[in-house]
């Protein structure tokens, strides 16, 4: 049996004050189990502050995580705010590994590594779940993971995020395993034991619902959108409206707010953003892989369908009384909702509410804002394969 335990606290310039809170609740004395890993989320200020170093500090656990602009748990949300969440269990077991001085290293080099990683957890035997805590940066991306960890000889579930400071771009994307804090090193925490990890995802729209006319991906190069059907793709979205000639999206601030649907050969749908133009050329820079040959479909982004999408999932779980649940949203759900951007983590509270009012228990869990979620999806033939997914919210439950 594995099960989570949350803490949180918004005492960011008191560092004694915020490890007392989070000791005061997770009680390791009472509740830890034979083995215990944290997961820990916190704004960037944390580090500058000192309240991490005195919380991780104070944990008589070992500790990974990584910097997120809002969270929430056990009814509680903030943006200027730290939460710990302790997995623990008497069976179950776990492995933390990392690469190193990422920016400094090729990708061919970093993918290497991972596989080596990769490796040298199933050489432990099968990890029920891979949590990677990924560094943004342009050399290895979300989908370079995924990617990687689909072609290893076994199956490597993985559920975790790509980290993302929503101040600016700029600003500190932190990461902090074995120790150290970093703004390039990828964490990776492999879990192992007698339970069965449940993967859930929604995105701010409906698969199903009818946006513009699905048509294919003729050119791209990494990152980069080029063409669709032919034609740049900056001129596809100015035919359609979408686009103003100023290169404007129509009716929001900025490209970023133009999500797609992306369908692969294999079946498998994942949801990509748009961060901006190509300066001086017609192309669109996304924020994962773009493929010739998939099928891709633009659509507007809605804060009442990204509330909405939250509570279905939310609700789901309370339905088949799942616990103990870590998450991840997309951090455009929350500039989808505009001044209100906290309204996703209040929906989620509710949730919480309504679950302990059906199982007469709480709902332990904890959700933060992330750069691009990674989590399995099935293909076409029912198989998980891992994806990486943009305007998602995307939950893993351990009971």
């Amino acid at each position: 049996m594995v099960k989570i335990y949350s803490a949180f606290t918004k005492e960011i310039d008191n560092p004694e004050s915020a490890a007392r809170e989070i000791m005061e609740q997770l009680k390791p004395a009472e509740n830890a189990m034979k083995n215990c890993i944290g997961i820990i989320h916190f704004y960037h200020e944390y580090a500058e502050t000192g309240a991490l170093k005195a919380v991780t500090d104070a944990l008589p656990f070992e500790t990974v995580g990584c910097v997120s602009s809002y969270i929430g748990m056990h009814e509680q949300h903030g943006d200027i705010a730290l939460s710990v969440t302790m997995i623990t269990g008497d069976d179950m077991s776990f492995d933390v590994r990392t690469v190193d001085n990422a920016a400094s290293k090729s990708r061919e080099q970093i993918i290497g590594e991972v596989t080596r990683i990769c490796s040298g957890f199933l050489a432990s035997g099968k990890p029920k779940v891979v949590i990677p805590l990924i560094s943004l940066m342009q050399n290895f991306s979300g989908d370079d993971l995924v990617e990687t960890a689909n072609a290893q000889p076994e199956f490597i579930p993985m559920f975790g995020t790509v980290t993302f400071n929503m101040d600016k771009i700029t600003s500190p994307h932190y990461v902090w395993g074995k120790g150290k804090l970093s703004t390039d090193m990828h964490v990776f925490v492999a879990l192992y034991g007698p339970f069965e990890p449940n993967f859930r995802i929604t995105s701010s729209f409906a698969f199903d619902e009818t946006f513009t006319d699905a048509v294919e991906i003729t050119e791209a190069d990494g990152a980069i959108l080029k063409t669709v059907n032919g034609i740049a793709v900056l001129e596809y979205l100015k035919k359609l409206g979408m686009v103003t000639n100023d290169n404007v999206v129509t009716g929001t601030y900025g490209i970023w707010i133009i999500p797609a649907i992306l369908t692969y050969p294999d079946g498998t749908r994942v949801v990509r953003a748009f961060p901006g133009v190509v300066e001086g050329t017609g192309y669109i820079q996304s924020t994962g892989t773009m493929k010739a040959g998939a099928k891709i479909k633009f659509a507007h982004l809605d804060g009442d369908k990204t509330l909405a999408s939250a509570a279905k999932l939310f609700n789901e779980i309370t339905g088949d009384n799942e616990n103990n649940v870590l998450a991840y949203s997309c951090v455009a759900r929350a500039w989808s909702l505009g001044s209100k951007y906290s309204a996703e983590a209040q929906k989620i509270s509710e949730c919480s509410e309504n679950y302990r009012d059906k199982n007469s228990a709480p709902l332990n869990y904890c959700v933060a804002y992330s750069g691009g979620e990674i989590c399995p999806i099935k293909d076409k033939d029912g198989k998980f394969v891992n994806a990486m997914h943009n305007y998602t919210l995307a939950s893993c439950s351990f009971g």
